[in-house]
């Protein structure tokens, strides 16, 4: 006998299998693991934006002791003859203290004072950022013999986008098993339910009815748990987006959580499906009984 508490109906008389205790169970693990990897991909975002907005001025700063302050043309000069260096730029002192106010996160110093005790800057401009880690080796080492100093910072940022990339590889590594993961989950899932409608889905194989037919309810099922997974999952990034707001707001950083709800719903309808058509494997004939 059906349910009596079931109130979706299909064609043919077949009702789709309730919600119950397993599939909320299964909800809300499928939406934490779509949750983590939406939380991963929108940190790559982040990173990748603020490490990319840097990397397309290709900057590096040269710093020399006022003490040392003769040399500074000297210096310029060896700068400009590095391969790979496009130009080679004077920064005033109080342009500088901007500057170091903001990549200290606007310090309390005025930029009068912080001024005064800063050295003197060059700015080196970078053609090719392929060739950045080199190039920046040649810099640091002509900033050496006149007593300068090479942004260190900066220096490691030009090996981020590399980085990221492989990065950016393993995340869709992880992101292929947590994937096949959660379809399983699903598909054990529906299978327990399955199981306990074993009777009426032999019935209705013995009166003829079309396998499609027979899958139809679990596969809906299936793919309601996993779009309603995926909607979780996306609600769930915006705490992490706006307990976050005033670093992306000082980093320059712009996170678009709306870019990720299509894929996580639409990825969690998928992988609902594929649960359940791995779950309803075994529905091939008339004769075929669920196995345990």
């Amino acid at each position: 006998m059906q349910p009596d508490n079931v109130r979706i109906h299909l064609p043919g008389g077949m009702n789709m299998p309730p919600f119950g205790v397993h599939q909320y169970l299964a909800l809300i693990i499928v939406a934490v693991s779509l949750w983590a990897l939406g939380s991963g991909w929108m940190g790559l975002q982040a990173t990748g934006q603020w490490v990319g907005t840097w990397q397309q001025q290709m900057v590096l700063h040269v710093y020399l002791p006022q003490e040392h302050k003769k040399e500074l043309k000297a210096l310029q000069e060896g700068l400009q003859a590095v391969d790979g260096v496009g130009q080679v730029e004077y920064m005033a002192r109080e342009d500088s203290a901007k500057w170091m106010r903001q990549w200290l996160g606007n310090s309390a110093l005025d930029v009068q004072t912080l001024s005064e005790r800063l050295p003197e800057t060059l700015l080196v401009r970078l053609l090719d950022d392929e060739a950045g880690q080199f190039v920046a080796d040649d810099i640091r080492e002509v900033a050496e013999r006149r007593h300068a100093l090479i942004n260190e910072d900066e220096v490691a940022l030009l090996g981020m986008r590399e980085v990221l990339d492989k990065v950016e590889v393993l995340a869709w590594f992880v992101s292929t098993l947590l994937a096949l993961a959660m379809a399983l989950i699903v598909s054990n899932t529906l299978r327990m339910i399955l199981l306990a409608r074993a009777n009426e889905v032999h019935l209705m194989r013995l009166l003829g009815a079309k396998e499609w037919f027979v899958r139809m309810p679990f596969v809906l099922e299936g793919v309601t748990l996993g779009a309603g997974a995926g909607l979780l999952a996306w609600l769930l990034l915006w705490p992490w987006v706006w307990g976050s707001s005033e670093w992306l707001e000082g980093s320059m950083v712009e996170l678009h959580v709306g870019i990720l709800f299509l894929p996580l719903l639409i990825g969690g309808a998928l992988l609902g499906c594929v649960g359940a058509l791995i779950a309803t494997a075994r529905l091939v004939s008339p004769d075929s009984v669920v196995e345990s």
